[in-house]
């Protein structure tokens, strides 16, 4: 866990007789390959993903080819610094996330580049999401353990990378891990987690499954 991510949760006040609920935001709050789609056809590419990962996916359109990692590293820095302030929102995202809030404290965890965290704050602030927004760098697993540490109420993560969820596991075995995406286009692709304990299919699901598991 990098520094930064352990003073911004030092500053939190985690009510440790309060159900928590941490949340992931690409492709789980906000989209992340739908607009990218939309930016790399501006510029003459195409997103065809093959797995879920950017690697070996985005293509000229002119010669149909793979273009270098190099390139695809650019694009991919050049989209977040362009368009993170303006992610559109997965389809039932806020009205679940308001609706859980009512019975859990939430706490958005984002991997987003520590050069991008101002514009994810924006993006957030421009749909009325005030939760705290904790960034974090690598596997999730330090960041949730220091979260729920003095937690006595059950906490539920949700994350659509595989990795992080792997890592809640290792990290805080008794956390409810949640496998989910919350855009179409990428669910297809999801693959599938040993480690979660449940794989919901859409927000509604989400929130009925946080209702389940916390009240």
């Amino acid at each position: 866990m990098i520094e930064k991510t352990y003073q911004q949760i030092k500053k939190l006040n985690i009510k440790s007789n309060i159900p928590l609920v941490i949340v992931d935001a690409d492709e789980v709050i906000v989209h992340f390959a739908k607009p990218f789609v939309l930016f790399l056809k501006k510029r003459g590419f195409l997103l065809e993903l093959n797995g879920y990962t950017l690697n070996d996916s985005i293509k000229n359109i002119e010669t149909n080819k793979i273009i270098k990692s190099t390139k695809s590293q650019k694009l991919v820095i050049d989209f977040i610094k362009k368009e993170t302030k303006k992610q559109p929102l997965t389809k039932g995202a806020l009205q679940s996330l308001n609706i859980i809030s009512n019975f859990a404290q939430v706490i958005i965890l984002t991997n987003v580049p520590q050069y991008a965290y101002e514009d994810r704050i924006l993006n957030f602030k421009n749909y009325n999401i005030s939760f705290p927004v904790i960034i974090n760098e690598g596997p999730k697993g330090p960041a949730l353990l220091e979260l729920c540490k003095t937690l006595k109420k059950p906490a539920i993560f949700i994350d659509d990378n595989l990795s992080q969820i792997e890592s809640a596991e290792e990290f805080v075995p008794k956390i409810y891990r949640f496998h989910f995406t919350g855009c179409e286009l990428v669910q297809r692709l999801l693959p599938k987690s040993l480690a979660a304990t449940h794989n919901p299919k859409s927000w509604k699901e989400v929130e009925y499954l946080c209702k389940k598991l916390l009240i």
